[in-house]
This record gives C-alpha cells, structure tokens and sequence, in this order.
C-alpha cells in the first residue's frame, strides 16, 4: 500500500470520526464488575401483588453457552407462572442469522433459547437475524428463522412480523376479565424501514406511511388495555449503538468501519432517526405502557416522556456479547451485565399494577424493582 493511499485513508477515518463526535455520549461505565447505576431518590422495592401476567423481555440471546447462566435463570422465572410469554428481541441468531449454508450452528443457537421454557415464546428479527453487513442482508435467514421458531415441537413459539415484512403485528397475550384489562403485545420490526431496498423481500408491499397509519390505528383500537410495543431497535439508549464512545482509538477504526459497511444501525444515523421520530409521533397520541428493544448489550430502564409508560433495552441475553453502557438524564437504571427484564401485571386492593423487575444471572433475586405509575 502507498503512503499516499495510507495518509489518505487516515485522514479520512479522521474526517469520519470527527463528523460523528456531535453524537457521542461520554459517561461513567456501569459495567458488572459494579454495582448497577440507580437515578437518585427512586424507590428499589414495591409490595406485593397477585400477579395475572408475568412477560420476560430478553434480547441479543444468540450465541450457543453450554449451560448457559441466563436462560437458566429465564426457566426460573419464566416457568413459575402458569400466564407467561417469553419475548425474545432480535439478534437471537449471530452473526448472519439462519443462513442455508450453517443451518447446524444456527438452529443449535435457536434450539437453546426455544428449550429455556415452557413459556410461550415470541421472537423478533434483529439487524443480524438478517445478515451481518446491511449491504448484504436479505430475507432469506429471516424466512429460515420463522419456519424454525413456527415449527417448534411444543407449538408454543412464534416468529413476528413474518416474511421480512414491518409490521405491526399485534397478539392478545390475555384477555380481558372483569378485574383485569385485555394485555396486548405489538411487534414491529424497523430493519427494511432503516435499509430501504429489503422492502422488496415482503410479499406485500409496504410503506412508511402504511405503517404508521396502522400502528397508529393499532394503539388508539387498544388505548384502554395495557399495551406492550417492541423491536428490536431502541429510541434512546446509554449503549455504543446510542453513541457511547469506545474511546478516540477505537471510534477511529469502527466509526469509518462501519460507514463502509453501509451503517452500525445506531440511533443517530439518519434512516434509524427518521424512523424514530415518526414513530414517536404516532405514540405519543395514544402511549403505550412499554417500549421494549434490545440491540444494544445491557439492561437499561429510562423515563421516555409522553410517548410511553417506560422504555426498556433489554439486550443482554448472551454473556460474551455484553458491552458498554452509561447512564442519560432520562435514565433510571443502567447495568452492563447479563440478564433480562420481567415484566409483571397484576393486582392489589388499590387496583392494577404493574411491575418492573432486572434479573441478571447469578442472582436469586432481582437487582432492582420499580412499579410503572399508571
């Protein structure tokens, strides 16, 4: 390589990574070697309650670990309830998804998580459920994924949106009674919105507009239930795809890394933005209790304002992908380490509750509890 072609490589890694510092976060790392980050002042325990529907959010889970400390943990909590869902929230196979040249190694992956529990299970597609690099992602894995999850043995899984298409996907997760609102569950899945051309692979045309108007039309149908909202990409995050740096070396080899590679799918690249601040819109007229993603490798509970009850990053699920985080101003609670997060509904004589619990593995109890006001 020449030394004309070398100075102008660094000079360009250079230009790229000072044009992404306006979006870099700096801050503390609450990583798991320490204590979890708690905001000031926030209550750590709530009373007890009857519970009528326990939902586990568990994301990034794709990697193989004979004995895996966090899905063991999932069985505990997952399969004490008679009424629980497991929602499992993208990246579930790394790093290219069920390709149909290593089907073995994918499916041993997807087995481990679908065995963890006799829940019901629902899997979301994550960016590496369609392929590593977003110049050579496609349908293809995704469609190997979805027939693997629809045919597991127990017929307790299911695999939303289907066919590479965006969504919304809604599943009553429980009826309504007398006592208790209806518990409704609405998948969505940004990736052919963030990387335009895999709109092609849904078998029924799709378009930003289509899907806004009806998610829209979804969340104002269930403005009475209690509405849980998810995908795999969050809105706000104290991770690396919210912009933590990996420090000036680092930034210098991935930032222009990642512009080759057609995108990091971070929160501040613009197709990502964009999707981001429509969707907002729609939910801030009729928000919804959660906002649930993962992509980014932590557990993170933050305020999200008018447009939900409480967004959640629950993408912790494999040990040896955990990374980085930090805690924002809308921050209540950030850990880099791994784990998950139970959502639970229920009861008191006061009326509805619902509760928030961080459950990381080697731990009996959770690591924090907060109840959602409603």
């Amino acid at each position: 390589m020449t030394r004309p072609l070398v100075q102008g490589i660094v000079c360009l890694s250079i230009l790229i990574l000072l044009s992404g510092c306006a979006h870099r976060l700096k801050g503390p790392v609450h990583g798991a070697d320490a204590p979890p980050w708690i905001a000031e002042g926030l209550a750590h325990d709530v009373p007890g309650m009857t519970l009528h529907h326990r939902i586990l959010l568990i994301g990034d889970a794709g990697y193989y670990l004979e004995g895996d400390p966090t899905l063991a943990a999932l069985t505990r909590w997952a399969d004490t309830s008679a009424a629980s869902t497991v929602v499992f929230l993208g990246d579930n196979v790394y790093n290219n998804g069920l390709t149909d040249d290593d089907r073995a190694h994918g499916e041993r992956i997807l087995a481990q998580q679908l065995a963890s529990t006799t829940a019901r299970k629902i899997f979301l597609p994550g960016n590496h459920d369609w392929g590593l690099l977003p110049r050579k992602q496609n349908a293809r894995a995704i469609r190997n994924q979805q027939a693997f999850v629809d045919g597991w043995p127990d017929g307790t899984a299911e695999f939303v949106p289907r066919d590479g298409c965006m969504g919304p996907v809604e599943r009553v997760l429980h009826a309504a009674t007398p006592d208790h609102a209806a518990i409704v569950f609405i998948a969505l899945d940004p990736t052919p919105w963030i990387n335009a051309r895999l709109r092609e692979d849904c078998p029924t045309p799709e378009t930003r507009e289509g899907v806004l108007a009806e998610l829209d039309a979804l969340l104002s149908k269930h403005r009475d239930e209690i509405v849980l909202l998810a995908s795999h990409y969050p809105m706000r995050t104290g991770g690396p795809h919210g912009g933590l740096s990996y420090g000036f070396l680092g930034d210098l080899i991935v930032t222009p890394l990642g512009w080759l590679a057609g995108g990091l799918a971070n929160t501040d690249e613009r197709e990502y933005a964009d999707w981001i601040e429509r969707t907002r819109s729609v939910m801030r007229r009729n928000p919804p209790e959660i906002y649930a993603a993962g992509h980014d490798h932590s557990l993170q509970l933050l305020d999200p304002g008018d447009v939900a009850g409480l967004h959640v990053v629950s993408g912790a699920g494999a040990e040896d992908r955990v990374s980085t985080v930090t805690h924002l101003p809308e921050s209540l609670f950030a850990h880099a380490a791994p784990g998950f997060i139970v959502v639970d509904i229920g009861r008191r004589m006061d009326g509805p509750a619902l509760v928030i619990r961080v459950i990381e593995a080697g731990h009996d109890r959770p690591v924090f509890e907060y109840e959602i006001p409603r």
